[in-house]
Formats: structure tokens, C-alpha cells, sequence
């Protein structure tokens, strides 16, 4: 017995055939763990093969699974080229559309509650919270008339539904919408009419099978702000009077129909505090001006709204920022307002009776000695030109809180980026069929126009735009 045995010992010594049947014993091993996996499959793990729940789900559309087997790669290429249904809801986190359940979202062409459920097992609860958004519907776009009057922002590569509420989210707006599949709009309202469901049909840039608007048309979003977004939103619509009542006087002076109650909305969301007035307008305390309630020399305000240009009225203040704009359009703005309300439209027969050109002979001139009188009695006088402040928004602004003794803090910039228009301002004056001025009118208001241009230059500042000179028209 030990003979045999010996003899075995001996040839498994030899070199070569020790080395072949390692070789033999390496290949069979490896052949049969291929083997079991691929029998077994997954069972040994789970569905998504051991991945978080959120990753899996992301990766879903990529590795498809059936009764917790891989699908083979011909089922694999099939499915990734079929044409997937385009789906209007986002991302597998969003919430659906207010109103629509889960047999609404399959009847449009897929189950997304299911991945919806997948992704949110391996979300926290403070993430959901950050992160919802309902689809409002498809809006009329265009521009002449924005659906969403805030920032915006293109991404003809990588544009996605998320892309652009997070953008917006982050800003702390409202809504978000997209358009043209690559645009990105952001607001606090939508202010346009609905469009059928049909005409938002383009695919997002980076995001096949979701869509992103259509050819001037909105898929809009209401945003439910996480808690920075809502915090920073809180942030910029929060307003105080000032700490300690300042002892000087600040006005914002201008001809009526200048524009002062858009640049009062811009200085309280550019500082943070209160404008008053020399008045009492009941109307514009509800929409939020507090500092009108106040009396104008409490010293609570950061400064205070005023018309008036007698000389004892201007003395009153220690420093002015006057607003001047074109008499035809502030003209045609204050008949308006006196018709037709602070963001309203006087009727055609007011334009077309006695009104009117009554109005041009009395307040005309008025707009030309408003500025003049500032000029001359004003102790202090920083002008600011309605046209040119649209035109440098952030530029003109800063030279007025500057100018009003604060410092200007770029967070509350990015407040009147997303807040420039407000509820305040009138949305463009209505065009007339005919042009109300003439030429009477016109010639009489050219004049006043060059008598404030050289007033104007005399006080060493620059003359008024050129658009208000009779030689631009």
C-alpha cells in the first residue's frame, strides 16, 4: 500500500504537471461561480441588486428587471430603444399635478407612482420637503407679455425640468416654467392666459422624455420652497421701520405719473425698510407701503413720497431724490391714474372728451416748475431719470441707497431682481387708436422740455435723456 502511494507522491513533485493542474483547478473554480451567478441572478440580494433604493430607481430605465432577474441584453436593447412617452411631471421625485392622482399619470402614457414611491424610501423627510413641485398647466409666452415676469435663464444643451425649479427655487420664487425645451423662467405670479395642453410638446434639451414648454409657450410649475428658499423669500418681503428715528428728512419728489411709487417698492425691497409719504393713500397701505399710515416727519421711514414743489414744502426736507420722466408719458400716466387708479387705464371716452386736453393745459407746466422748483429751493438734490433707472436698474438703485445714507447689500439686490415689478406698477400705458397730443400740445410741451434741459445743466448735472428733446421725435 505505502508503494502506490509513494509513486503518487512522486509525480505530483514534477514541476510541470503541478503547475497544469493548478492551471485546471484556477479555470474550474471560475466556471462554476460564472455559473451560479448567473442561475441565481440577483435572489441573494434583492431586486436592486443591493443598491440604495433611490439609485436604484434612478437606474431603472437603464437596468430593467423582471422577477428579480437581469434582463438579458437583447430585452435590454429593445427597451432602451423604444421612444419613451413624454411625461409632463418631471423627475421621479416630483409630486403630480394638484388634483391628479395616479390613474391620471398612467392614462398620459406611464406608472410613475410606482418609481415615485422607490425614490422617496431613500429620501429623508426634510429632503421631501425640499423638494416638491405641482405642474400648473401650459401658458401663453411671449414677449410682449411675459407668463412669468421674474429672472430666466438658456440651456440649449443640458436644460432640464429640474434644472430649472431648482434654479428658481434657489432664488426663492413661486413658479418656475420652460420654454422652447431649453429656457428657463422664473416668477412669484403667472400672469397670462392658459394654452392647450398640446401646444407644450418640446422635449428638455438634457432630458429625454420629459417636456419643457413649446414655441412661446410656458409648462409652468408652482414650487413648494424648501426651507431656504422660503427663508430667503420671507427674507426679502420682510420690512421695518427704522431702528432709531433718523433726524433728517429725506424726500422722493417727482411730477405725478413719474414713477414714485415703482421706485418706493424698489428702495423698501433694496434696504429693507419703510418709505412714507406726504400723504395718506389708503389704497396703497393695503397693498403693503406701512410707512403710509405714518405721519411723514415721524423719522421712521427711510423717505418719504411727495408732489408737492412750493418752497416752504421743499425746505421741509434736508435732501431730495427727485424723479424726472418724459412729460408725455408721465402726462398720459397720471390721467390714467387719476381715471382709472393706480395700475388701472382711463376709458376711451375720457381720452377722446374735454378731460383731456383740459388736463395737458393744466398739469403740462406744472411738470416743468415741479423740477425747477427742486432745483432751485432743494438743499440737496440727487435726479434720477425714470428712463435711465429701467435702463441701469441695479446701478441707479444703488446710487439711490447710497445717496438715502445706507449701505447696499447685495442679498437684497437679488430681492429687487426677483421683485423689480411688484403689484405697483402699471403693466405699459395702452396704446390709443390715435396719438392723443397735438400739435399744440406738442409744441408747448418741447418748450418746457428745453427749459428744464438748461436748468438742469446749470446745477452742473447731465441734461435730460434724449429721448425727451423735440429732435427725437
Amino acid at each position: 500500500m505505502a508503494r502506490p502511494l509513494l509513486k503518487i507522491q512522486r509525480y505530483f513533485r514534477r514541476k510541470p504537471v503541478r503547475f497544469f493542474s493548478f492551471i485546471l483547478l484556477y479555470l474550474t473554480a471560475g466556471s462554476l461561480v460564472f455559473l451560479h451567478s448567473g442561475f441565481v441572478g440577483d435572489n441573494s440580494t434583492g431586486a436592486n441588486g443591493g443598491r440604495d433604493p433611490l439609485v436604484a430607481s434612478e437606474m431603472g430605465n437603464r437596468v430593467p428587471s423582471s422577477n428579480g432577474r437581469r434582463v438579458g441584453m437583447m430585452g435590454r436593447v429593445f427597451k432602451e430603444n423604444r421612444r419613451p412617452t413624454p411625461r409632463r411631471y418631471g423627475p421621479p421625485w416630483m409630486k403630480g399635478a394638484a388634483g391628479k392622482d395616479s390613474h391620471d399619470w398612467r392614462a398620459r402614457g406611464g406608472d410613475y407612482t410606482s418609481s415615485w414611491n422607490r425614490a422617496l424610501k431613500g429620501r429623508k423627510a426634510k429632503d421631501l420637503d425640499e423638494g416638491r413641485a405641482n405642474y400648473i398647466g401650459c401658458y401663453i409666452d411671449n414677449t410682449a407679455k411675459r407668463a412669468l415676469r421674474g429672472v430666466s435663464f438658456f440651456d440649449y444643451k443640458k436644460m432640464t425640468v429640474f434644472r430649472c425649479q431648482d434654479n428658481c427655487a434657489e432664488r426663492g420664487y413661486l413658479y418656475s416654467g420652460l420654454e422652447f425645451g431649453a429656457e428657463c423662467y422664473c416668477g412669484h405670479k403667472i400672469q397670462a392666459p392658459n394654452a392647450s395642453e398640446s401646444e407644450c410638446n418640446m422635449e428638455c434639451k438634457g432630458e429625454k422624455g420629459n417636456l419643457c414648454g413649446g414655441a412661446n409657450r410656458l409648462s409652468i410649475y408652482r414650487l413648494e420652497l424648501g426651507q431656504e428658499s422660503a427663508r430667503r423669500y420671507n427674507r426679502c418681503m420682510d420690512r421695518h421701520f427704522l431702528p432709531t428715528r433718523s433726524k433728517q428728512l429725506m424726500a422722493l419728489a417727482s411730477f405725478p405719473g413719474a414713477g414714485n411709487t415703482w421706485a418706493r417698492h424698489l428702495i423698501e425691497l433694496a434696504t429693507g425698510f419703510y418709505t412714507g409719504s406726504y400723504y395718506f393713500d389708503g389704497s396703497l397701505y393695503n397693498k403693503g407701503f406701512k410707512g403710509e399710515r405714518d405721519h411723514w416727519r415721524s423719522g421712521r421711514n427711510v423717505c418719504i413720497k411727495t408732489h408737492e414743489s412750493g418752497k416752504k414744502e421743499i425746505e421741509a426736507f434736508d435732501a431730495s431724490i427727485v424723479m424726472i420722466r418724459n412729460p408725455y408719458k408721465a402726462l398720459m400716466a397720471e390721467f390714467n391714474r387719476k381715471y382709472g387708479g393706480h395700475i388701472g387705464f382711463a376709458s376711451q371716452a375720457h381720452w377722446r372728451g374735454k378731460e383731456w386736453p383740459e388736463f395737458v393745459k393744466n398739469y403740462a407746466p406744472w411738470w416743468a416748475s415741479h423740477t425747477l422748483d427742486w432745483l432751485r429751493y432743494g438743499r440737496n438734490v440727487h435726479v434720477v431719470h425714470f428712463e435711465e433707472l429701467k435702463r441701469e436698474l441695479f446701478s441707479k438703485l444703488k446710487d439711490m441707497v447710497l445717496f438715502l445714507g445706507l449701505e447696499v447689500a447685495e442679498d437684497r439686490l437679488l430681492c429687487v431682481e426677483g421683485q423689480k415689478d411688484g403689484n405697483f406698477k402699471r403693466s405699459g400705458l395702452r396704446k390709443l387708436e390715435y396719438d392723443p397730443y397735438t400739435p399744440e400740445m406738442r409744441a408747448s410741451i418741447d418748450e418746457l422740455v428745453m427749459t428744464v434741459d438748461a436748468a438742469l445743466k446749470k446745477r452742473n448735472m447731465a441734461g435730460v435723456p434724449k429721448e425727451y428733446r423735440p429732435t427725437s421725435r
